[in-house]
Order: C-alpha cells, then sequence, then structure tokens
C-alpha cells in the first residue's frame, strides 16, 4: 500500500482540529479521509464489486486510520470516537464497500422499496409504508453512494445527466433524479426484487389466489393459452410471472426478455435478455423492440416479455398472431379493460402502426391474448390479490374487444367463478385437461 502515513495522519488530524470545533462529529472526519485516500487509490468498479484483497488493502488503511485518531486523540485535545475501534473500522468499510447509511435496509429480506427524499428515508415493506429517522449525510454523499453502486453499468447521475435508471447488483432496480430536475434532492428509489412466492401452492397460501383459480392456471399454461397479467405499481406482476413460467414444461426452450432482469424460471432451457442504456463509453443503447424482434429468431418454445412499455407492443402481437402460442408477459393498468386500451396505445407509439386500422390492431390483440389476470395491492396491509380473470372470445365488434370474465371479486372481497361459460374448453380439452372441471357450477346462468 502507497501510504505515507505520518503525513496522512497530519492531515486527518489538522482537519479533524477545525471541523470538530465547527460541529462536526469525528467519526465524520476520519470517514471522510478514509473515502478520499480509496478514491484516490481504487476505480469505482473496483469498489463496486470489491474482491477479498481490495477490501483487506482498504480495511488496513482504514484501521491505520482510526489507530491514528485514537492515539492522538489525547496528544491533540480531540474528542474521542463514538465507540470501540473495531466498530468504528467495520462502521467505515460498511460506508465505504456497503451501502452506507442504506446498508441495514438493502440487507433486510422483509423490505421491498427503499425511498430517498432529499434528507427523508422512507421504507416499505410486508408492514406497509413508513419513515425511518436516519443520517442519510449530505446530497453529494448520498450521490457519490449511488455512484459507486452503479458503477458496474458504466453509468453515473451527474447535474448534465440527471436521471438514472438502473439495475443494482443484487438485482435491485434504482431510479435516481437529482438537482436541478429535483426538489429536493437527490430523489432515489430502490425497489428489491423479492419472489414472496415461488409457486401456486405459496401464491393460495398468501391468498393471492383461490386454489380453483391455481387449478384453472395450471391447465390454461400447459394449455398454450396466452396470458397478460395487468396490475399497477407494485401489485406483483413480476412475481405472478414468474409463478406462471414455472408451470411450463421441462422440455420447452423458453426466452425471457427484460428492462432489468428479475426472472428467474426453474428451466433448464432458459435464455435470458435485458435491455441496455446507453453508455458513456459508447456503448449504443439496446431497447425491447430490439430484442423482441431479435427473439423470433431463436426458435422459442415460449416468449417471457417481463413488462410491455414501448413500441415493442406491435412486434409482440405480430409474433402472437404468427404462430406464437403460450406467451406470457405484463402491463401496467388500472384495469383489465384498460389493459387492452393500453395494449393498443403501445402498439401505436410504432411508426410500423401508423397505416394499420383500429379494428385490424385490436384484431391483433384479441388473438393475441386468450386471458387477462388483473392483480390489486391492498395498501393498508400490503398483501397482493388477483381480482379478476378476463377471457377474451377472439372477436372485435365496432371498437371493443369482445371479453367475458371468468373470475370475479365482489364486495365481500372474496374472488369466484362467474356463471360464464368458458370460451377455451375445447383448447383445453385438446390439451388433455376435462374443461368441465372449470366450467360454473351447475344451475348457474350468465344472464345472456
Amino acid at each position: 500500500m502507497t501510504l505515507d502515513v505520518r503525513s496522512e495522519l497530519a492531515r486527518m488530524v489538522e482537519m479533524g482540529r477545525q471541523r470538530v470545533r465547527e460541529g462536526e462529529d469525528p467519526y465524520q472526519v476520519v470517514l471522510k479521509r478514509a473515502r478520499a485516500l480509496v478514491a484516490d487509490q481504487f476505480a469505482p468498479v473496483q469498489l463496486a464489486a470489491a474482491t477479498d484483497d481490495v477490501e483487506s488493502r482498504i480495511r488496513e488503511m482504514v484501521h491505520l486510520l482510526v489507530d491514528g485518531w485514537e492515539h492522538s486523540a489525547h496528544v491533540q485535545g480531540l474528542p474521542a470516537l463514538p465507540a470501540a475501534a473495531q466498530v468504528i473500522e467495520d462502521r467505515v468499510l460498511r460506508d465505504i464497500l456497503g451501502y452506507g447509511p442504506l446498508d441495514p435496509f438493502l440487507r433486510d429480506e422483509r423490505i421491498e422499496e427503499i425511498i430517498v427524499n432529499g434528507t427523508s428515508l422512507f421504507v416499505i415493506s410486508e408492514d406497509g409504508k413508513q419513515q425511518v429517522d436516519v443520517a442519510l449525510g449530505r446530497e453529494e454523499e448520498i450521490i457519490a453512494l449511488v455512484n459507486r453502486l452503479v458503477a458496474p453499468t458504466g453509468r453515473q447521475v451527474t447535474t448534465t445527466n440527471p436521471i438514472l435508471d438502473a439495475q443494482l447488483p443484487d438485482g435491485s432496480r434504482i431510479n435516481v433524479t437529482i438537482a436541478p430536475i429535483a426538489s429536493p434532492s437527490p430523489q432515489v428509489v430502490i425497489r428489491r426484487h423479492r419472489l414472496v412466492a415461488r409457486t401456486l401452492e405459496d401464491l393460495v397460501r398468501l391468498e393471492t389466489i383461490t386454489q380453483e383459480l391455481a387449478d384453472f392456471l395450471v391447465a390454461a399454461v400447459r394449455s398454450r393459452l396466452s396470458l397478460l397479467v395487468a396490475g399497477g405499481v407494485a401489485t406483483g406482476k413480476t412475481n405472478f410471472l414468474n409463478v406462471l413460467g414455472g408451470l411450463f414444461e421441462p422440455d420447452e426452450r423458453v426466452v425471457v426478455i427484460e428492462d432489468t432482469r428479475e426472472l428467474q424460471l426453474p428451466l433448464a432451457d432458459s435464455a435470458y435478455m435485458a435491455t441496455r442504456a446507453a453508455t458513456l463509453d459508447g456503448l449504443t443503447a439496446i431497447d425491447q423492440k430490439r430484442l423482441v424482434r431479435n427473439v423470433l429468431r431463436q426458435r422459442p418454445d415460449r416468449v417471457v416479455i417481463g413488462e410491455v412499455r414501448g413500441e415493442e407492443a406491435l412486434d409482440m402481437l405480430n409474433a402472437a398472431n404468427s404462430g406464437q402460442r403460450g406467451l406470457l408477459c405484463s402491463v401496467h393498468a388500472n384495469s383489465s379493460f384498460h389493459a387492452l386500451r393500453r395494449l393498443e396505445q403501445l402498439a401505436r407509439m410504432s411508426p410500423d402502426s401508423q397505416n394499420v386500422p383500429q379494428k385490424t390492431l385490436l384484431e391483433w390483440i384479441a388473438g393475441a391474448f386468450q386471458l387477462i389476470v388483473f392483480l390489486c395491492q391492498e395498501s393498508s396491509t400490503g398483501r397482493r390479490f388477483v381480482t379478476e380473470v378476463l377471457e377474451l372470445t377472439g372477436q372485435v365488434e365496432s371498437s371493443h374487444i369482445l371479453h367475458q370474465p371468468l373470475f370475479e371479486m365482489k364486495g365481500d372481497r372474496t374472488l369466484r367463478r362467474t356463471p360464464y361459460h368458458l370460451g377455451c374448453a375445447a383448447t383445453l380439452e385438446a390439451a388433455g385437461f376435462d374443461p368441465r372441471r372449470f366450467q360454473p357450477p351447475i344451475g348457474a346462468t350468465s344472464g345472456g
């Protein structure tokens, strides 16, 4: 380690005198000096994925600084550090290599979302949303932490690039907005990728679905019906897709397209592709439209799209209407009916759709999907649950895609099978399932 111990200690002690007189915590003095030394000797990418050797060298550096402060404190009249030397060293190392003040929250498996709003911190867990009293540091310190965390992506948030959307090494999604765009600054949202449920049994146990719906979904997926999972933000769409993907036959080749990698299908022949933003070193952006077009050349048995959010919707509809059966994807929507309109809006974003009549586009949507599953989240408890399953008939009248509800949640908040008969009965039967298991109760009528 090329470190002049005496000069560094003298510099830290001199800086400490002034900072402490100004009321700064002695821990912050040591931390800032350690950060300055580390930044001088290591690149951000080394710190974002620190090897044992890098961590060992930094720990030795921190030990020298902490030990030097303790020995100098009595002689120089400086205040003692707020904890034992080993505790301070571990804390400094965590602030440099870990997640700093966010570390305990990112390590807590119960927490699903972390929100930084200036100097305020909020967390969302299974118990709902709450504000947490924690010292986040100054704006520049939080921005420095964010930039170190996203260093492997080749992107940084700066005043000239004040908006950043990326994926952390642990799979969490992070969005950052800083001044001059944001006030207060910074604004950080970290969405943890937590697969709360991995099987249909888990979804039944969590009361996301009923056993009756679970049995129907097994038949639907294995009969190669295409499903669209819809819902608002944080309603569990990705988790639901992951569970459905686990129902695929083990010998099927599955290609997954995502904005950021989240899905983890338990299949041997599964391939994953994620979009890429343009980077500062010249790498071009690769969007979902390009990935959807590319996936069809890979001869997949199944295609899973984590979330349809742009003009790739048109390519997806073309693929689904050209023999690609058993598609799974999700979309942000406020209702099952709105999910259909949302697909139409997204498809219209493509320049290739400008000469496509509305009825034709709606027919493509009606032909692409057979079922829509709509998810909600209860704000008071955080519980996620299916409120409706729609079946598309494949037909369009005027400007409406014809559909019927198969499962609905009524006023007593119980999901029940509706009186409508299955339109997909023949498809289920052809795949070896007895459709009578999923028909309405005897004596039920659809009212026309």
